[in-house]
């Protein structure tokens, strides 16, 4: 009795949304429809109050330019009725703050209304002209959606003539809105078949639904298929929604349907498809931020709790049909981590039996990660899907959400760690999504490995799209079946698919049983589509199964567009990058001592584990609190900004702390001599030369001395002094082959000389034997940089900006990156430059110049100094700010216009090189790219070189902000490095302050592989590391030498660290040149083979007996040290 009630009440149930009382419109009123065409203003995208209609105009009450306008249809001939009422549906966000809107026409009325969220109301105009506003739904974020009504008396109009309306924006500096949307209200009829079965006792029939737009007296209709009644409701004014059930078709078949209230009548015809039979898997998560919601303490708190909720709610529908208990996918692995350290036995095996069952599954990415963190820090989030692994918890499956890329690295650490499957459920604010719909693909890693991997909806589309946190089975039916509707138009090929959802419409949402309740109302209504929870897994290997050699193969790096707002964090940001690079040469140091028998304390040992604790909570992808920019000063903005901050810290102080550590037991391994000495350790698996700054104590070389460097022969090398405290200075010192993984030492003098001298005159140009440069004084740039070598002038002298200019950016309101472009701003130079002073060294060579900005503390907060070695083929650019705190929408770029002929970019992401914009999944990010450790332009004969260690964001070929084009290439051969932005509208920070430096390291050459080129940004950036030993000893030893030899030279190492067992060396290799290797390493002081095993990111032996590292490959080994 009950299931059939509730199919009758479903075939003749009328949706009705109409104006409440009809109160704003009276017999007098001529109804006019109040939209016709756009004349001009911001597309979007938005839900309506009328079901499926989405297009529309949207303005923002921020600077008081933003405006839309457009054309009504043209009024009845005056006099008919005494006003014209004229009708449109619109929207108001009611919850971003109090802001005026002001409506004009043309006929010169002019009413300003707010986003006060009232619900309904009116303004009289004293010529008898009104505007009201009447909502008839608030949306699940407490926005008013309903009909506007102008009313103007019938002789103020212009015969045959529409109305122009136009409604502008505040200045209230607030993202506050308003929409109309692109949709005529007119008498008819709409008719939409949706792809339904209906459940009628032994019946199915087909589901088509009869959108009526209704402006008469409330009416009973009856609704006719081909002349026969299928359904009866009441018409009310305004838009009403019938449902009608019709016999099920086994072809395409057209379908007459009429419908008749009084004396309103009209037709369509409807053309039935086969339906398909869906099958729709709905994976539950909560979106894991780490803050964003409430502060970060409580969030990582609540994670743990809802693994507790989701046990209770396995048990509480045990009992509900299979395709409706409760299944939960722990979205990130952080949580279960903890879980399985902290709670009592009897509950961590209540977790793993529903697992087991699985109701209740684990994925393998600790958080989501966008593109700060480096390979060793990717690498290293990894060991809790390895821990959790251990204790016999299956890991099958990766999951990215929000974030809309992946480090490509990602892709070999899955495989070797046995993750089978990625779900990327990305999120398309403020950017591009890759693909046109839901997408099944192989990704294809540089190697060749490959995973398959879902490009699923929005990982909330079951919330933001089908509102199941309502509970209203009829407003989840229709935004499912039209979701399915669209998915056909889009020709996706297969009948299953994945619906990602939360317990409720929030980020780090507690779970909740409310999809398990609204499968079992639908399963009483509909046959088909068909609805169940699921895991991930379980949707992947149905897929997989049914279709895997159907999928795409797809090669390509997944660069990833959220990163830009990391330069909204450019101090936390630089730190962190260093800190990164500082820990892969400790952790390599930790490794010399355990290659030359030093016991590795406990204490120490588990430090390095620490420093990237601290970095994967930086770099996971959450910044800080939702209303960060909007309330840049409130509690939680602040709360949640220092406690972000402070990770970044934490990482750089513990680093600090293990770097002390490593130097304190290498320093054992050597014996003072007679005049201090200085130990050089290099990390790096090559040979190398390079910069290192050292702070060399007074008592060691006096103030006002010159540090005198010689190696075991006697040679004097290269050292400058930078800077000077009352203990000691800052010394510049150029080492020569430091050995691969290895050390050099040399000895220290005092000398009574000096080397380096400021001059105040301004040098016309600044050369070396390899390079010359000339120094525009009126910008503070670089006009020209020419190769000596290979004779080429690498400066562009079309561009309009010289080398290394710096160029404010200034946008009159954020909303409209929000929109995919860039039209309202304006780009400034410096405010006022001048040169400062000049210096030659022996290390190098510099000019220094200093300016002032409108975005600087002033005077001169901003400075450049340019350094051309002496040593090497290489130019530094040195840039500070003092940043002025400025919450306004604003960046700024260093221009580097470069000049290579038919010259490409390649650039080093997460995993490798790319051919920027070429080597990546279409619709990536290519306006923008994370750096990793350089970026370079190159031709057949020559390549550009360069990074910065601290500034990883750059565009290349032009400004490309607010571009927002898949597939685009570079422009031209130029760089702009963009240090910083406060573009975002949520969670990033609105403001910078302060002191900040960062250096961009640049080299040409006529080696144009990638080997060069990854030689000179990994050795521009990850330090060597020093110690400086008094003297008074008895003798000498350990002159130079190598720890471990025999490294490949188309291999870089990663990273290195003694591993859990004691007895190995977990390394990180990857392949530059494109060749199949296998490593063979050797004891550097003993000359012993050792024994090289694969190994899984998380440390663990694979069990595969092949050392082979493929081509471009990244890959784990366990070295023996014993």
């Amino acid at each position: 009795m009950k299931k059939s009630l509730i199919i009758a009440v479903l075939l003749l149930f009328a949706d009705v949304i109409h104006l409440k009382s009809q109160s704003f419109i009276s017999s007098e009123d001529e109804l006019v429809n109040g939209y016709n065409v756009k004349i001009a203003g911001t597309d979007y995208d938005y839900h309506s109050c009328i079901p499926g209609f989405r297009e529309c105009m949207i303005v923002r009450a921020e600077n008081g330019t933003d405006f839309m306008e457009w054309e009504t249809d043209k009024p009845v001939p005056a006099g008919k009725k005494k006003y014209a009422a004229f009708i449109w549906v619109t929207a108001i966000g009611s919850n971003t703050g109090l802001a005026p809107m002001v409506l004009t026409t043309s006929l010169n009325n002019k009413f300003t209304f707010y986003s006060d969220g009232r619900k309904e109301w009116k303004i009289d105009s004293d010529d008898g002209s009104s505007l009201a506003f009447n909502a008839i739904m608030t949306d699940q974020h407490g926005n008013h959606h309903g009909y506007m009504i102008l009313r103007i008396p019938s002789e103020k109009l212009r015969e045959g003539k529409p109305l122009n309306i136009k409604v502008t924006g505040g200045n209230a500096h607030l993202t506050s809105w308003y929409m109309t949307f692109k949709k005529q209200i007119k008498t008819g009829i709409t008719l939409n078949a949706f792809p339904a079965i209906l459940k009628k006792d032994n019946a199915r029939l087909q589901l088509v639904e009869v959108a009526v737009f209704y402006f008469g007296n409330d009416s009973e209709c009856s609704i006719y298929a081909n002349n026969k009644l299928v359904a009866q409701s009441m018409l009310k004014f305004g838009y009403n929604k019938v449902d009608a059930g019709l016999p099920q078709v086994s072809k395409p078949t057209k379908i007459n349907l009429k419908v008749v209230a009084g004396d309103f009548t009209a037709k369509g015809q409807v053309t039935l498809d086969p339906v398909r039979k869906w099958n729709l898997s709905f994976i539950q998560h909560s979106h894991t931020d780490i803050g964003y919601t409430r502060s970060q303490t409580e969030i990582l708190a609540e994670h743990l709790r809802y693994i507790d909720y989701a046990l209770d709610y396995c048990d509480a529908t045990d009992s509900f049909p299979d395709n409706a208990r409760f299944r939960w996918t722990c979205e990130a692995s952080w949580p279960v981590d903890e879980y399985l350290k902290s709670r009592p036995p009897a509950q961590v095996e209540r977790l793993i039996k529903r697992i087991r069952e699985g109701r209740i599954e684990v994925t393998g990415m600790y958080f989501n990660f966008d593109e700060i963190p480096d390979e060793q820090i990717l690498a290293s989030s990894l060991a809790a899907a390895g821990r959790i692994r251990d204790k016999g918890i299956p890991v099958t499956l990766a999951m990215q959400n929000d974030v809309n890329g992946i480090g490509w690295c990602m892709n070999d650490y899955f495989n070797q760690l046995g993750i089978k499957y990625l779900n990327m459920g990305t999120h398309g604010h403020r950017a591009l999504i890759c693909f046109d719909k839901p997408t099944m693909f192989w990704w294809e890693s540089p190697s060749g490995n490959r995973i398959l991997t879902f490009r699923a909806e929005h990982y909330m589309t079951g919330n933001t799209v089908f509102e199941i946190q309502s509970g209203d089975l009829d407003k989840f039916r229709y935004n499912l079946l039209n979701y399915l509707r669209n998915l056909e138009k889009l020709n996706y090929p297969y009948e299953d698919m994945a619906i990602q959802l939360s317990g409720y419409l929030t980020d780090n949402s507690p779970p909740s049983t409310i999809a398990s309740d609204m499968i079992r109302k639908w399963d009483e209504v509909f046959e088909w589509p068909k609805l169940s929870t699921s895991t991930a897994v379980s949707f992947f290997s149905r897929m997989e199964k049914e279709h895997g050699s159907e999928f795409p193969v797809i090669r390509g790096a997944w660069p990833d567009w959220w990163t830009d707002g990391f330069g909204a964090s450019a101090r936390e940001t630089s730190v962190t990058r260093k800190t990164a690079a500082s820990l892969i040469a400790n952790t390599g140091a930790l490794s010399m001592a355990a290659i030359a028998g030093i016991d590795i304390p406990e204490q120490v040992a588990c430090k390095p584990r620490l420093v990237n604790d601290a970095l994967l909570f930086y770099t996971e992808h959450t910044t800080g609190y939702s209303e960060s920019v909007r309330e840049p000063l409130s509690q939680p903005t602040m709360e949640q900004r220092a406690m972000k901050e402070s990770y970044a810290w934490e990482a750089n102080r513990r680093a600090a702390s293990l770097g002390e550590d490593a130097m304190g037991l290498l320093q054992s391994l050597f014996k003072r001599e007679k005049e201090p000495s200085l130990v050089v350790f290099n990390s790096l698996n090559w040979s190398r030369s390079g910069l290192t700054v050292v702070y060399i104590d007074h008592q060691i070389v006096p103030l006002n001395s010159e540090a005198g460097v010689f190696d075991r022969s006697g040679n004097r090398i290269p050292a400058q002094a930078l800077s000077h405290r009352a203990d000691g200075t800052y010394w510049a010192i150029w080492l020569d082959t430091v050995p691969a993984f290895g050390y050099r030492k040399y000895i220290i003098r005092p000398l009574d000389e000096k080397s380096s001298r400021i001059k105040t005159e301004k040098p016309q140009l600044l050369e070396n034997k390899w390079y010359s440069i000339v120094p525009d004084y009126s910008r503070g740039t670089l006009s020209s940089w020419f190769d000596k070598d290979i004779q080429l002038e690498l400066v562009d002298k079309n561009s309009k900006y010289g080398l290394a200019e710096f160029i404010l950016e200034q946008l009159g309101n954020r909303s409209q990156m929000e929109s995919k472009k860039l039209v309202d701003f304006r780009r400034l130079g410096l405010d006022t430059v001048w040169f400062e002073s000049a210096a030659e060294g022996p290390v190098f060579n510099s000019i220094i110049f200093r300016g002032e900005s409108e975005t600087a503390v002033n005077p001169a907060g901003y400075s450049i100094e340019f350094r051309l070695y002496n040593t090497e083929k290489r130019l530094e650019a040195v840039c500070s700010i003092v940043k002025k705190s400025i919450t306004d929408p604003e960046s700024f770029y260093i221009a580097f216009p470069l000049y290579l002929n038919d010259g490409r970019h390649f650039t080093e992401v997460q995993g490798g090189i790319i051919e920027t914009g070429k080597d990546q999944i279409t619709g990536s990010s290519n306006d923008w790219y994370t750096v990793q450790n350089f970026t370079s332009v190159k031709n057949q004969n020559a390549q550009l070189v360069m990074g910065c260690a601290e500034m990883p964001l750059m565009q290349f070929g032009a400004i490309n902000t607010g571009r927002y084009r898949a597939g685009a290439m570079p422009q031209t051969t130029s760089i702009f490095s963009w240090p910083m932005n406060n573009y975002w509208v949520t969670n990033f920070n609105a403001d910078q302050r302060g002191g900040h430096t960062w250096t961009y390291y640049l080299t040409s050459s006529d080696d144009v592989s990638g080997s060069f080129a990854t030689r000179f940004g990994w050795g521009s950036r990850v330090p060597f590391l020093t110690r400086i030993l008094p003297g008074n000893g008895t003798g000498d030893n350990m002159d130079s030498g190598s720890f471990i030899e025999g490294w490949p030279g188309n291999v870089i190492l990663i990273s290195s660290r003694p591993a859990d067992d004691g007895k190995s060396l977990l390394v990180q290799m990857r392949e530059t040149e494109g060749n199949e290797t296998v490593p063979e390493l050797y004891n550097g002081l003993t000359g012993r083979k050792l024994v090289i095993t694969e190994a899984d990111p998380a440390g663990k032996p694979t069990g595969r007996s092949l050392n082979i590292l493929k081509p471009h490959e990244s890959k784990f080994f366990l070295v023996g040290i014993d």
